[in-house]
């Protein structure tokens, strides 16, 4: 069913992720839930966006032939140590990465996922 609210969201989507800022939380309100709902969710692992003083920087790298992929190198302008996890579009994720304060070009490799597209950073989350 389409609505009116649908060109608008496409044209959201079209934005390249690196360049969106991420900050903030998301709360959700107080609901009635059953214990089911209670336990389901507590095996859930949320994952809230990683602290403004990390910043990276991504090359892009390969071709149709021999595969793409997207070298990422993080940088933890943080005063304290920083645990992020790089989330990318048509690529792998990392793995939970501990930067140390202060720490520059952490790099991290993300191969495509069997597809013809470049992969890119579509986030960084705290873990």
């Amino acid at each position: 069913m389409r609505t009116k609210f649908m060109p608008v969201l496409a044209g959201i989507l079209a934005i390249p992720a690196a360049a969106l800022a991420f900050s903030g939380t998301a709360t959700a309100a107080p609901s009635q839930v059953d214990s089911s709902q209670v336990q389901a969710s507590s095996r859930a692992t949320l994952l809230t966006p990683a602290p403004n003083c990390v910043s990276f920087t991504q090359y892009a790298h390969g071709n149709a032939v021999a595969g793409y992929y997207t070298n990422v190198y993080l940088d933890d302008n943080c005063s304290t140590a920083a645990r992020v996890k790089v989330i990318m579009a048509y690529g792998y994720d990392s793995a939970c990465i501990q930067l140390t304060q202060g720490q520059q070009d952490y790099k991290f490799r993300s191969d495509s996922i069997g597809d013809i597209r470049q992969p890119y950073v579509d986030r960084l989350d705290a873990c």
